[in-house]
Formats: structure tokens, sequence, C-alpha cells
């Protein structure tokens, strides 16, 4: 075999391994993504739920304590100082209870795919 047909076989190699790199990065790729989208939908769908729970929910509870307080608007004030009480610690505590455990949870999803 000469110096001209080795070189010939391995740029044709080099060639094929790019390739296929290039198709396992896009497929890898196409898999971080689909896990991205089904993610957020999946958490969507469950944000509207329940939403829509707490909406209800809230306004059962307003209509409640305003059959026996007696009074129509003291239900609705009542709920929405509890909202109100429940924002203001959310928000104080806000970096522990979403920003670590969504670091976390992110790290924890993309080792274990790596492993």
């Amino acid at each position: 075999m000469q110096l001209n047909e080795k070189i010939d076989a391995l740029t044709d190699s080099v060639k094929e391994y790019v390739e296929t790199n290039y198709e396992l990065v896009k497929l890898q790729v196409i898999d971080h993504t689909s896990d991205v989208i089904s993610a957020v939908i999946g958490m969507a769908i469950f944000g509207v739920l329940l939403f829509l729970f707490l909406l209800f929910g809230s306004m059962y509870a307003a209509f409640y304590l305003s059959h026996l307080i007696g009074i129509d608007d003291i239900g609705f004030a009542v709920v929405g100082g509890f909202y109100l009480l429940v924002g203001i610690l959310f928000y104080f505590n806000r970096k522990n209870l979403i920003e670590n455990r969504v670091c976390n949870n992110f790290i924890k999803r993309k080792m274990a795919k790596e492993l």
C-alpha cells in the first residue's frame, strides 16, 4: 500500500468519524431538548391545575367565611390577607424554597443522565 492510499484511507476514516460524532451530538441535543420540553409541559399542566384548584378553593373559602361571619366582604379580605402573608413568607424564603431546589434537581438529573 502506498503512502497516497494510506492518506486517502486515513482521510476517509477521519471524515466518517466526524460525521458519526456530528450525528451523535445531534441526537444528544434532541434528547436533552425533549427532556426539557417534556418537563416544561408537565410543570405547565400541573401549574394550571394547581391554579384552578387554588382559585376555586379560595372562592369557596371566601364565600364560606363571609357566610359564617355574616359580612360579605370580610371573607374575601381574610382570604386575601392569607395570600398576602403567604406571599411575604415566600418572598423572604424564595432562595431556600425555589432557587436551591431547582439547581439541585437540575444537577441531579444531569448527573443521573451521564452515569
